[in-house]
């Protein structure tokens, strides 16, 4: 029984490692393609304000090539003074432009 107990647990580990691996390299291999094709873009903020485990978040969209993308960046209520219909600057990838963040959280 406790040799089926270790097993499963080894089983349960590999997997959780991969897991973990396929995110982290997943996230570089993101940030790779949008340091590499960067693009930049005038974004407007909608009325999305919503907070995350104490963090909040702001979100936008933009258009590429007639086409509308989202997307979201930390929102700092302290100083920021962003509101609804604000224009922003986004870089996005311009092979991915779901891939794409706000300028100043680059």
């Amino acid at each position: 029984m406790k040799k089926l107990k270790d097993t499963i647990l080894w089983i349960f580990s590999i997997i959780c490692g991969i897991f973990l691996a396929y995110l982290v390299i997943g996230g570089i291999i993101k940030k790779q393609s949008l340091d590499e094709n960067l693009e930049y873009s005038k974004a407007v903020v909608v009325d999305h304000f919503y907070t995350v485990r104490y963090t909040n978040y702001f979100s936008y969209e933009f258009f590429v090539e007639e086409k509308k993308y989202q997307g979201s960046g930390k929102h700092y209520p302290a100083s920021d003074t962003l509101s609804v219909g604000d224009t922003i600057t986004v870089v996005y990838d311009k092979t991915n432009p779901d891939n794409n963040r706000p300028e100043r959280d680059i």
